[in-house]
């Protein structure tokens, strides 16, 4: 849309720029009708004038469009800017790990589209975190009573302890993540504590 108004813009000041340059070009040079009567002169010299002041109040409606399309070109480029900033800084945020970030963009255009795609991309990141949250806390569960059975022997034990070490790694990459709402596992886990 922008690059659109830019365009329009720009031919607008062109078309006023041809206006002005056919003015001067249409305009009679006084020095032709030098040998002309005094009553030709007062003619040319009228119309000369004429087309001068035409030629100037040309290049002040120049002026005027080009002072109009700056200052409609920083609104635009604010409008964009400002919600684009918005979007860098939580998308920032939450590519650090804090998934419980929205953000709020209230544009209909395809800002507000993006906004609303990348929290719809966050959810979905969220509810992975807590499901690997849920089976990691089901699992070592499952592993602490598999322990208490195993005891007894040696190599079962070892590969218990791999597994329980595994799922510590896997813990620790998922507990960086900060979710909205709390999932369930995180729930009990902060309730037994």
């Amino acid at each position: 849309m922008l690059s659109y108004f830019g365009l329009i813009a720009a031919a607008s000041l062109l078309v006023t720029l041809e206006f002005v340059w056919a003015i001067q070009a249409a305009t009679p040079s006084q020095e032709l009708f030098s040998g002309c009567d005094s009553s030709s002169v007062a003619a040319v010299h009228s119309l000369v004038q004429g087309m001068e002041w035409l030629r100037s109040k040309a290049l002040l409606m120049c002026a005027v469009q080009a002072v109009v399309t700056l200052i409609v070109l920083i609104m635009f480029m604010r409008r964009i800017t400002g919600p684009l900033q918005q979007m860098v800084e939580g998308a920032a945020v939450i590519s650090e790990g804090d998934l419980s970030r929205t953000i709020n963009v209230r544009t209909r255009d395809e800002i507000g589209l993006l906004a609303e795609t990348i929290n719809g991309l966050t959810s979905n990141i969220q509810e992975i975190v807590a499901f690997g949250q849920s089976t990691e806390s089901s699992l070592r569960a499952s592993l602490d009573g598999l322990r208490q059975e195993l005891d007894r022997d040696p190599r079962s034990s070892r590969d218990l302890d791999d597994m329980k070490a595994t799922l510590d790694d896997f813990k620790d990459i998922i507990g960086g993540f900060k979710l909205f709402p709390a999932p369930p596992a995180a729930d009990k886990t902060e309730g037994e504590s």
